[in-house]
């Protein structure tokens, strides 16, 4: 059985969450509009796709970037993620992989981007900026808050 799938209830959804930083250690965010809240790129991981993988997919689908670069893990989270939330339906637990990426080049200090890939964004503009080490996180949900101090954790070790 898929994890995730239907004939597997219990099984966590299997997420990729991509936390690029620029060469300031400012980390890649955006405001979902439909529910409003930020984030970061994050999606799905695809039958037969690994982590590695749909991170580097879900970074291009969600903001256009076409990351080639190197992948440090920063492990795993777990999430119970409630219906209604994220355009979920129903309540079910998610594992999301997490991974530090280092941006090639500059990028601009925001920047729109029409989502593709996914029929939930298909079409929505994100607007993308940089979320400074010192910047308030309370606009994000608690595991992207989880995940940001993960970044923030490891951005402190390799200082």
């Amino acid at each position: 059985m898929n994890a995730g799938s239907p004939c597997a209830p219990d099984a966590p959804v299997l997420k990729a969450c991509a936390c690029l930083v620029d060469a300031r250690d400012r980390l890649l965010v955006f405001r979902h509009p439909a529910d409003g809240n930020m984030q970061l790129p994050k999606g799905t991981i695809e039958p037969g796709e690994s982590p590695e993988i749909a991170v580097r997919r879900e970074l291009l689908e969600e903001s256009g970037i076409d990351y080639a670069g190197a992948l440090q893990s920063l492990g795993t989270l777990d999430r119970e993620c409630e219906a209604g939330v994220e355009g979920n339906t129903h309540r079910h637990p998610q594992l999301w992989h997490l991974f530090l990426m280092r941006a090639e080049g500059t990028l601009p200090e925001s920047f729109p981007h029409t989502a593709t890939g996914s029929p939930e964004e298909e079409g929505l503009v994100f607007v993308f900026r940089w979320l400074e080490a010192g910047d308030s996180i309370d606009d994000f949900a608690l595991p992207y808050r989880q995940t940001i101090e993960r970044v923030r954790a490891a951005l402190l070790l390799a200082a």
